[in-house]
Parts: C-alpha cells; structure tokens; sequence
C-alpha cells in the first residue's frame, strides 16, 4: 500500500461517494471546519501499491481514504483520526494492510508534529478481527469518547406517509395536527444570522441540562464551512410568531 495526501476536493468526495460506511465527519468540508478552528490537517489517501496493481489490474486506484487532525489538548498534543479510515474494499487483507500503512504514515507525522499519542475513532464493526488488528498495531481502548458512542439513524429517502406510518400512532396524530395549525410556522435557513438564533435556544438548553457547549464561533465556522456547498440548514420552528 502507498499512501498519499489527497489535494483535490473532487477526487476525495467522489471516492466517498463509492463508500457504504462513511460520515460527514469524513467529509471535504469537516477538514475545511478544522482548519477555521485553527487546526493543522492532513487528507490521506491509500492507493495499492504497484506490485498490488498488478495483481488486481485496477490502476490507480484509490481504496481508503483517512482525515487527520492535530489536536492541541491539555492533556497534550495528538493527531486525530474522527470515524476513519474508510476503507471501501472490506476484504480483510486489503483493510489490514491499509491500517497498518496508514499507522506507519501517522506516526511520521506525529513525530514531526510534537504529537504525545495517535487517536483513531473508527466506525469500523466491533468484532474480534477489527480488535486484534487495532490492538497488533499497539491501539488499546481509550478512557473517554472524542464523539458519541451509540448514535441513531433515520432514513429518510421514503416519502412522508411512508414515514409517518412507521411512527407511534401517537407522534403521528400530533405531526398532522401540528401542520394543521395556523399558528405554528417551520422555517428552513441558509443565513449565518439564524445560527445566533439558534444558539440562544441551544444555550437555554445547557442551562437547564448541564452540559459543556460549543460556543457561538464554534457552530458559524462550522456553518460557513458547510454551507458553500449547500449542505447545511438551520430549523426553526416559530409558535405565534415567537421562535
């Protein structure tokens, strides 16, 4: 395996676009949003070597791509890998040896970097063979989570009935009734301004729950680095006028 940094935005979203497995962490816009953080970031490729090319008469072609981001902690300075690698052929051979020169590039930069540790947060299935081939390559688990550890998914590529129907009976009745009523507007928003909005409900949130929030520079960065490509929008939900 040969691995390479990708500069082209159009080559790394294409090879995505092939993948199964992937999320907008693994996106061309998240490293655009860390760089407005202040983050130094690295887009990797892995493409088969030229012995493997051979073999697999597939030149050029790329089967895995990885974000890294430095990190720059309390608890010291580390690279991170956010859901990755994406790995688009699951064969085992092709996985491990991808891993494992990805692992080889990472610690070369690491140690160019000042980095303390390498950080990978996979989406990769908990099995035992994923285990081994984290742990062979001297992993082990970490003491806390960098994202959410369990998330839900919603498709919503069937039409609205079709959704709908597969709702409780109650949410359902609640959904058709709210649509019914005058007073209640739903308002989809590509302005930055609505992101304040947004956050003055989002910080009541944390006042009532207690938790650690992002901050209002934090989400606009996040917005701006997403919304050139229209693929961000702000919800707000207005009753009588007030949101």
């Amino acid at each position: 395996m040969e691995i390479k940094e990708i500069n082209n935005k159009e080559i790394w979203e294409n090879f995505l676009s092939e993948c199964k497995e992937k999320t907008f962490l693994n996106s061309w816009n998240w490293g655009e949003f860390q760089r407005r953080e202040g983050n130094k970031i690295w887009r990797l490729g892995v493409y088969l070597s030229s012995e493997a090319l051979a073999k697999e008469d597939d030149s050029g072609q790329i089967v895995g791509v990885t974000l890294v981001i430095k990190i720059k902690a309390r608890r010291g300075t580390f690279l991170f890998v956010p859901h990755g690698p994406v790995i688009k052929n699951q064969e085992s051979r092709i996985k491990n040896q991808g891993l494992k020169s990805l692992v080889g590039r990472l610690k070369e930069i690491g140690k160019k970097e000042g980095a303390s540790f390498i950080r990978v947060a996979t989406t990769w299935e908990r099995n035992e063979e994923n285990i081994e081939g984290f742990e062979e390559l001297g992993f082990r688990e970490a003491p806390i989570h960098m994202h959410p550890e369990v998330t839900w998914e919603m498709d919503i590529r069937p039409s609205e009935e079709e959704l709908l129907m597969n709702m409780r009976k109650t949410t359902r009745y609640l959904i058709r009734q709210g649509l019914k009523n005058q007073d209640l507007t739903i308002i989809q928003s590509k302005k930055i301004e609505d992101v304040e909005i947004f956050n003055q409900l989002y910080q009541e949130t944390v006042d009532r729950h207690h938790f650690v929030p992002f901050s209002l520079s934090y989400l606009k960065n996040e917005f701006e680095a997403f919304s050139s490509d229209n693929q961000i929008l702000t919800f707000l939900a207005k009753y009588k006028n007030e949101v």
